[in-house]
């Protein structure tokens, strides 16, 4: 089944290694005063319980999973078991599953790279704080929120903030940090470098294909050249992504047209799930696994 968080009191599970448990310990007491069940190993494991199965149950039943990663991380096997089960469950239910939190400058893994993670202070209110309004943020955008594929470049020097970035026809939506001072074509270009947007898409040798075209919204406008905070784009907003696309052939380009589902296109329907799944194929949410997903022939814009 796809991951669907619990909507009133979400279940977190918190990895880490046992030099942090009091870090961990104090962390769950933030978030439970939040309204957050956490999972803390030894305090979750009944007194006899196979600790293996233990842990495999409490991973599947956990809405959120949230890595403490430190320097005591380093050559533990049990937390690299487990955020490396939770990157895994992460990509098969195709949403936001996995953070982590940082409790010193030792670097995560490279497969965590496009994760969003926290510095932590010992100020674990305000992680809670953070942690649990990221979580709200994503359930109130109305799409499956899932990590970018390539890590966006925040220049380290200025403050940042969080967009959802959302396709109203696949309805999906990536988190992307972007410098709060970006303007709007500086914000296009973050977002098509980090959801790896193409320009076009092409079958046998280049004689029929996908040209592909994109524009930012904020609500049913446009988004200006203009500094993001001028037009009201501040932190935690979400803007929309319409693709717009144009087939052509060995004879030449066809009109141009919006992807939408269920829609046709001068391009055969076959050609349209062909070019569009290869494309835009790494955007789409997972459907449940009791169907195979159905592509209906797109006209253009996903927006």
């Amino acid at each position: 089944m796809p991951l669907t968080a619990h909507p009133d009191r979400p279940r977190v599970f918190l990895s880490f290694a046992g030099d942090d448990r009091p870090k961990a310990v104090l962390l769950a007491e933030q978030l439970r005063a939040r309204g957050v069940d956490s999972f803390v190993d030894a305090l979750g494991i009944k007194l006899g319980e196979d600790y293996v199965l233990a842990i495999n149950r409490a991973l599947d039943e956990s809405d959120y999973y949230v890595l403490l990663w430190s320097r005591h991380c380093d050559d533990r096997p049990f937390v690299d078991a487990e955020w490396t089960a939770a990157f895994c469950r992460e990509l098969a239910g195709r949403r936001a599953f996995l953070f982590v939190v940082r409790l010193d400058d030792r670097v995560p893994p490279t497969l965590l790279s496009t994760r969003r993670y926290l510095d932590a202070e010992d100020d674990w209110a305000v992680v809670a704080d953070q942690l649990t309004a990221a979580w709200k943020a994503d359930s109130s955008v109305a799409a499956t929120v899932l990590p970018v594929p390539v890590p966006s470049a925040v220049d380290g020097g200025g403050p940042s903030i969080s967009l959802h970035v959302r396709n109203r026809a696949l309805s999906v939506a990536h988190v992307l940090d972007v410098p709060a001072e970006a303007t709007g074509e500086e914000l296009h270009v973050l977002v098509r470098t980090a959801l790896a947007l193409p320009d076009e898409e092409t079958r046998f040798g280049g004689a029929v294909g996908l040209r592909f075209f994109y524009q930012l919204k904020s609500g049913d406008d446009h988004i200006p050249d203009e500094p993001l905070a001028r037009v009201g784009i501040t932190d935690g907003a979400t803007i929309d992504i319409e693709v717009r696309m144009e087939s052509f052939g060995p004879d030449g380009s066809f009109a141009r047209s919006t992807f939408r589902r269920g829609e046709a296109t001068a391009a055969t329907p076959a050609m349209v799930r062909t070019l569009v799944r290869s494309a835009l194929g790494h955007l789409f949410p997972s459907p449940p696994r009791s169907r195979r997903p159905r592509l209906t022939p797109p006209t253009g814009s996903a927006g």
